[in-house]
C-alpha cells in the first residue's frame, strides 16, 4: 500500500508499506479521505511550537470504511463508515473524567503519533467513531474539525445555559470559526451571531450562513478604562469566541465583551497584552478550549440533518498524489477553508 510521510520539514516521502492487520481490539480501515488542518500545515513547514515527531503519518481528519475486524471489537462490521479521535487518551487518569483531550498520556494522531495519511490504517476502536450510512464521506471528514467547535461551545453553555438570545461574536471566519458559526445557528438556535474576518471572502461565506458583519470601528473604539460609562458604552457581545490565536484580536474582545460576558479561547498565541483590569471590573469568565473529544457522535448526528449547509465548509479537494498543490491551495486564505486530500 501507498503512504504518504512527513521525514523532515518541507519533506514528504511516499513509500510502499505492508497493509496493516488488525490486532484484537482493533479494526482494519481504508481511508477515503483526509482534512488538512492549520498543525499539519505548521508540520509542513517545520513551524509547529507543540509536541510532535518526525517522520510519521500526517492526517487527524479523516474518513474511511472498515474493511477489517480484529478479534474483542463490538459495534462495527465491514463496510461502516468511520472516522476518529484527534487524541489517544488513557480514559484512567484524573483529566480524563473531566475532559479527555486533556488526558496527562495524551498522544496526538498525525503529530505524536501515526496518522492517517496511508491507503489502510489499523486503529483501536476505542478511537473510532461509525458515522450514519447515508452520511457522505467528505462531510464525515469534517467531524474532527467541527468536534473541536461543539467541544468550545459545550463549555461555554455549563456556564451559560441557553445562549440562543445571547449577543453573540466570533472572531475569525476559518474553519473552526465557520464551524462554530454553524453549530450556533443551527444546532443552538441562536439569533444574534455575528462574525468578523479581515478577509472578505470569509465574511461573505458568514454572511450567507446567516451572521450579521460587525463594522470595523466596534474594534478601533478608545478604551477609557477608568470611566464606568465608556466602559459600558463601549461593549457590545454577551459572548465572543476567539479563533484566530491573534495577539490584537484577544485583546480586542476583553474590551467589547459586556459585563458578564464570557470569551471561549479555541485560538492559541505565544503571549497576549491585555487590559487586565477590564476582567475584573466586568467579572468577565474567560474559558480555553482544546480538542473536539466527546463530541463527535452529536456532530455527526449535526451534520446528517444539514449536510448541505455544512458541506460549505469544503473548499478543495485533491487527490493525495497532488499534496503538494493542496498544501499551496492552503496558502491563500482569500479561497481556502477546508483542503481535503482523497484516496
Amino acid at each position: 500500500m501507498k503512504a504518504y510521510i512527513y521525514q523532515a520539514p518541507q519533506n514528504i516521502q511516499i513509500v510502499d508499506q505492508e497493509k496493516p492487520v488488525p490486532e484484537p481490539g482493533q479494526l482494519l480501515i481504508k481511508v477515503k479521505d483526509i482534512g488538512i488542518c492549520g498543525s499539519d500545515i505548521s508540520l509542513f513547514k517545520g513551524t509547529y511550537s507543540g509536541p510532535h515527531k518526525y517522520p510519521l503519518l500526517f492526517g487527524h481528519e479523516w474518513s474511511g470504511i472498515v474493511e477489517g475486524v480484529g478479534s474483542n471489537v463490538t459495534g462495527f462490521k465491514i463496510g461502516d463508515k468511520v472516522t476518529g479521535d484527534c487524541s489517544k487518551y488513557c480514559g484512567q487518569c484524573e483529566y480524563c473524567k473531566s475532559d479527555k483531550n486533556l488526558c496527562e498520556h495524551i498522544e496526538k494522531y498525525g503529530i505524536t503519533i501515526d496518522g492517517a495519511s496511508a491507503e489502510y490504517i489499523a486503529r483501536d476502536a476505542k478511537y473510532v467513531y461509525k458515522a450514519p450510512d447515508d452520511l457522505d464521506l467528505d462531510l464525515i471528514c469534517l467531524t474532527e474539525p467541527v468536534s473541536v467547535a461543539a467541544h468550545m461551545i459545550k463549555k461555554i453553555t455549563h456556564i451559560a445555559g441557553d445562549i440562543s438570545n445571547k449577543k453573540i461574536l466570533i472572531m475569525g471566519g476559518g474553519p473552526i470559526g465557520i464551524a462554530s458559526l454553524m453549530l450556533l445557528k443551527k444546532f443552538y438556535n441562536c439569533r444574534d451571531v455575528s462574525l468578523y474576518d479581515i478577509v472578505k471572502s470569509r465574511t461573505e461565506l458568514a454572511a450567507s450562513l446567516g451572521a450579521a458583519i460587525p463594522l470595523e470601528e466596534i474594534f478601533s473604539a478608545s478604551i477609557d478604562d477608568s470611566s464606568y460609562e465608556a466602559m459600558y458604552s463601549n461593549t457590545n457581545y454577551d459572548m465572543v469566541i476567539e479563533t484566530t490565536g491573534n495577539e490584537k484580536a484577544f485583546a480586542n474582545t476583553i474590551s467589547i465583551t459586556k459585563p458578564l460576558g464570557i470569551i471561549g479561547c479555541v485560538g492559541m498565541m505565544p503571549k497576549a497584552s491585555i487590559i487586565q483590569k477590564l476582567i475584573v471590573l466586568k467579572s468577565l469568565t474567560i474559558i480555553g478550549s482544546i480538542g473536539g473529544t466527546g463530541e463527535f457522535e452529536e456532530v455527526l448526528n449535526f451534520m446528517k440533518q444539514n449536510p448541505e449547509y455544512v458541506h460549505c465548509l469544503i473548499s478543495h479537494k485533491f487527490p493525495i498524489s497532488d499534496y503538494e498543490k493542496a498544501f499551496d491551495a492552503c496558502k491563500n486564505v482569500s479561497t481556502a477553508m477546508k483542503v481535503l486530500l482523497y484516496f
